[in-house]
């Protein structure tokens, strides 16, 4: 007897069957494809994690345009490095695991307490009493957690501080991974990489890594028909064709998010109106509804 639903991943042909509650969540729901610039992005992170301690560490920098997939790498590679847990008393840590990698946002903000304060709401540790250094007290739990890499997502955050403010956040930097001889992976976009030429010195330690915008090609071909394995759908989109393809190109302005946006968007109205499969005329309203420039962890 035939498989039911053979254009789908195995996973995904249990969920055709459920409600359409249940199909638009999974729709909804944060995915995985490791497409070729993507699995080498995250090649380099494994690199640079396993990297021995050394006076001087490695850092980088995940160069790319927003909505295409720099969060999305920081996502998944920290969750593969296990997301941090951790038990709190006021008086002190009452136990933990190894933790590889944490992962915090840039604050907009100039108040350096904030960047701080970040790594601990990560940790799910207790701000320190008033008396403590906070930077001192951060550094403490992290090499007491033995953390082995600082992921920060939107870099480019600071440079809406002031020039003075922003000097001062690239020091605190460099500062921490000469402290504790720790990696620092950071992503942003090209504002992120002029920020960091400001101060030479911090340049020189940040490792370009671009992530380029889709082009019309065989691996964007194949991102987009291993996407359409995990739609629940019962009968094949065939979204790869050409026609439907240069249609998701086009309005994909080149960038990850926007076309796994417009594929969900599409799916969505299909499952809703009870469709078999998402067509061109699916696809082309799904493009015209506004697009806010959601992150999603969708494929790197």
């Amino acid at each position: 007897m035939s498989e039911r639903y053979p254009h789908l991943q195995p996973d995904v042909r249990l969920l055709v069957d459920r409600s359409r509650q249940e199909r638009i969540a999974f729709v909804q729901s944060d995915q995985w494809i490791g497409y070729p610039a993507a699995t080498a992005a995250m090649d380099r992170l494994e690199s640079i994690l396993h990297h021995a301690r050394a006076r001087r560490m490695e850092n980088c920098l995940l160069i790319g345009d927003s909505n295409n997939g720099k969060s999305t790498i920081l996502e998944t590679f920290a969750a593969r490095h296990g997301d941090p847990v951790r038990l709190r008393e006021p008086d002190g840590l009452t136990g933990h695991r190894p933790l590889s990698v944490v992962l915090i946002e840039m604050p907009k903000e100039a108040n350096e307490a904030l960047f701080w304060e970040a790594i601990l709401e990560r940790l799910r540790c207790a701000p320190p009493r008033r008396s403590e250094n906070l930077m001192r007290y951060t550094c403490a739990i992290l090499d007491q957690l033995a953390v082995r890499m600082l992921m920060i997502d939107e870099l480019h955050n600071i440079t809406r501080l002031p020039p003075r403010a922003q000097r001062d956040r690239l020091l605190l930097l460099k500062s921490l991974s000469n402290r504790l001889r720790l990696p620092i992976v950071a992503a942003g976009t090209r504002d992120a990489e002029a920020a960091l030429k400001t101060d030479e010195q911090t340049a020189n330690r940040f490792e370009p890594f671009v992530l380029p915008r889709w082009r019309l090609n065989q691996e964007f071909r194949s991102f987009v028909a291993s996407y359409e394995r995990l739609l629940p759908l019962p009968e094949p989109s065939n979204l790869a064709d050409k026609e439907p393809l240069t249609a998701l190109f086009n309005v994909s302005e080149g960038t990850v998010g926007r076309v796994v946006r417009v594929i969900q968007r599409a799916t969505e109205t299909a499952i809703e109106a009870g469709k078999p499969r998402v067509d061109l005329a699916l696809l082309e309203a799904a493009s015209r509804l506004p697009y806010g420039g959601e992150r999603r962890r969708a494929a790197g």
